[in-house]
């Protein structure tokens, strides 16, 4: 409780962050604004994902998923994050960047936080850790790691650096990735008019090319990814892939729709439920673009819902049984 006293109580003198888009004057803020957890996530961002908690939480074709405490989960998260995402935040944001020194990552949660508990969890885990506070958020950082509660109801999780970053992006010191090639995408799929359950954006880098050789073929044209999740009484995914030039566009929409109709037919997914899910993927090229669109009708989701908790039952009992000699 002392060291939270201290971070509420200490306001630490702020640099902007090393390779942080500075922003004109006029975009400053007076404190920081969390309305949008866009608005922490860096310019430089080079692929996320958005999730609505609070929409899986009522959906009926996520809420078991979601819910559920398989193995004892959710208390295991409290005790190691000293919150549990699933029930406790209403909305997170999952971001990463490639940098020289490796990938760097971020996770923004907005929802009901105790500082007591998160800082209590954090120091356990990293034990020496100091409490100190970043403008006016208090801020708990040790063993090259950090998280910050932003405002009350917004907290940040990554390396000190990229904990402190997110800070002053929230307080319009520096470039947020709404101004970035992924607030293009977020536009282009009007997810930030009509937020989707899930949005997940993503620019091909190099790196990620590298991390994928040899596990995943990425066309050499494509440049940047997006899709969205919605879930109504029907559910709908609807993405779009950015390439090069149209002859890639259109060469990669029929490579995938020949490979998702080859995945249909494997055995798992079978016994799954779902190759016919796949089969009812349709892919256009239009232009330099190609959309991916599936829909799943109301009829179509206990039989899903009932499939997926199988599976997360299996990975759970997996997970607890004992190693074999």
């Amino acid at each position: 409780m002392c060291a939270i006293g201290v971070a509420l109580a200490g306001v630490a003198c702020a640099e902007t962050p090393r390779n942080a888009r500075p922003v004109a004057a006029s975009a400053v803020r007076g404190a920081a604004d969390d309305s949008d957890l866009w608005n922490l996530a860096g310019a430089s961002t080079d692929a996320l994902i958005d999730v609505d908690l609070h929409a899986l939480r009522t959906s009926e074709w996520s809420r078991a998923l979601v819910t559920g405490d398989f193995g004892g989960e959710r208390e295991a998260r409290r005790q190691a994050f000293g919150y549990d995402v699933f029930t406790e935040a209403d909305r997170m944001l999952v971001v990463g960047s490639d940098t020289p020194g490796g990938t760097r990552s971020l996770t923004l949660a907005r929802g009901h936080f105790d500082p007591a508990r998160v800082g209590g969890a954090f120091t356990a885990a990293a034990p020496g850790a100091v409490a100190r506070a970043w403008r006016d958020s208090p801020v708990w950082e040790g063993a090259g790691r950090a998280v910050a509660l932003v405002t009350p109801r917004t907290l940040a999780q990554g390396d000190p650096d990229t904990v402190r970053g997110a800070i002053d992006a929230a307080w319009g010191l520096t470039a947020d990735a709404r101004t970035g090639p992924l607030g293009q995408l977020r536009r282009a799929l009007d997810a930030d008019r009509n937020p989707p359950a899930l949005f997940f954006a993503l620019t091909v880098t190099p790196a990620m090319r590298g991390r994928a050789a040899g596990t995943l073929e990425i066309p050499t044209e494509l440049r940047r990814l997006a899709g969205r999740l919605d879930l109504a009484a029907d559910l709908d995914i609807d993405a779009v892939a950015l390439f090069d030039d149209a002859g890639a566009a259109g060469a990669a929409a029929s490579t995938w729709a020949a490979d998702a109709h080859v995945a249909a037919r494997q055995p798992m997914l079978a016994l799954l439920g779902l190759g016919s899910v796949l089969d009812g993927l349709a892919l256009t090229a239009e232009g330099t673009r190609v959309h991916a669109r599936l829909h799943l009708p109301a009829d179509r989701r206990e039989l899903l819902a009932e499939k997926m908790d199988m599976v997360l039952k299996l990975l759970a009992d997996a997970r607890q049984r004992p190693p074999t000699p």
